[in-house]
């Protein structure tokens, strides 16, 4: 029989990063199972984006000391692992005034809590993003804060570091089901047999519906999907990852750290539709309205395509933290698309409610399962991708 102090259901940027928390807060036992490999939901297959020029309070502070993990990290441990920020800001586009006031309200809101987002003129944009075509620009929002990495790079990295630190991490052990004792979870079924455990975290994205509905847990996520693709290599180009926000789909294009681009874009489809569909026009549709802005990219290759999902909440912001009911089952999942940018943070905040009883930030606290059943949603606008 295995045994574990805490048991965490997902190889994802959730579940390394509140392993890591932990770790460094010093508690043992340690164990990670994953269905697949690590990073085989929407970790890998997401667009590489870190920022915190978001609309609602609890997302611009979480995300701000997100970004200050991601910069710590880089620096420290995981960065001599080869996770890296690279931190070239984000800029976001409007071509009409009422987008331009719109960004004007966000900026003084973002300002207020600490992140330094500002108008920038039609000289500076160009000085960034020096290829761009500024015609019918109205306005220009400019997160300095905000970056991107490499998911793999990441992973890779959270995984050497786990290990060195005792950690044990089961791939291809796909969990059948939650084990409970009355109002305690006491273990989980694998695929490999039977684990104990003192506390379990379900951090399975999608997979966490599943996992918790026999529990009488039900959780309000659905899998919407989402495209994006990757281009040939060019020169460095420009650092920001770049956002049109007036453009239905809100299409976005940023620079690898191996010169191709990804570009996505949000296109109408149906929740749960499978990974393995295809949808040959979206890149028609990426691509088309941001043409304007970089017209070379008429005749650009696209080397890979693919797809993956935003596990999304009613109101776009994640679930955390204990579940009702059961003295020492938690959760985190539901990241809307945000799930990537938001592992550090979410990391310290479950870990933060296992070893102390409660987040340090309040912000998260709003963001527990009831929020739903007591109608305290939280409207995030956002949304990209």
């Amino acid at each position: 029989m295995i045994k574990a102090n805490v048991l965490i259901i997902g190889g994802g940027i959730s579940g390394l990063s509140i392993a890591y928390s932990l770790a460094r807060r010093d508690v043992e036992d340690i164990i990670i199972v994953e269905k697949s490999y690590l990073g085989a939901g929407s970790t890998g297959r997401c667009a590489s984006g870190i920022r915190a020029s978001f609309t609602s309070e609890e997302h611009v502070v979480l995300m701000k000391h997100s970004i200050e993990l991601w910069r710590e990290y880089s620096r420290e441990e995981l960065g001599r692992y080869g996770l890296y920020y690279d931190q070239g800001g984000y800029i976001w586009i409007a071509s009409r005034d009422e987008t331009a006031e719109m960004f004007e309200k966000l900026v003084k809101l973002h300002n207020s809590l600490g992140v330094p987002t500002r108008i920038i003129d039609l000289d500076e944009l160009k000085e960034r993003v020096p290829p761009i075509r500024i015609n019918g620009i109205v306005s220009v929002m400019f997160d300095p804060t905000a970056g991107k990495s490499h998911p793999f790079d990441t992973l890779f990295a959270f995984y050497r570091a786990l290990k060195s630190r005792g950690v044990r991490i089961e791939t291809r052990t796909k969990v059948k089901r939650i084990l409970t004792r009355s109002e305690r979870i006491v273990g989980v079924e694998t695929s490999k047999g039977v684990i104990e455990a003192n506390t379990v975290v379900v951090a399975a994205g999608s997979g966490s519906r599943d996992l918790l509905k026999p529990l009488g847990v039900e959780l309000p996520i659905k899998n919407m999907p989402r495209h994006v693709m990757l281009t040939e290599a060019y020169r460095p180009a420009f650092k920001p990852l770049v956002i049109d926000w007036d453009t239905p789909g809100v299409p976005y294009i940023v620079q690898t750290k191996g010169g191709g681009f990804f570009i996505g874009r949000d296109i109408d489809e149906e929740p749960e539709l499978s990974l393995y569909s295809q949808r040959i026009d979206f890149m028609a549709k990426a691509v088309k309205p941001l043409v304007r802005f970089f017209p070379w990219l008429r005749n650009t290759r696209i080397l890979r395509y693919w797809m993956g999902y935003y596990i999304t909440t009613p109101d776009h912001h994640p679930i955390y933290g204990p579940v009702k009911n059961y003295e020492n089952l938690y959760i985190a999942t539901g990241y809307s698309g945000h799930g990537y940018m938001m592992g550090p943070i979410t990391g310290e905040i479950i870990a933060e409610w296992i070893v102390n009883g409660r987040p340090h930030l309040p912000q998260a606290e709003k963001l527990v399962l009831e929020r739903f059943e007591k109608g305290k949603l939280i409207k995030e606008l956002a949304v990209v991708g």
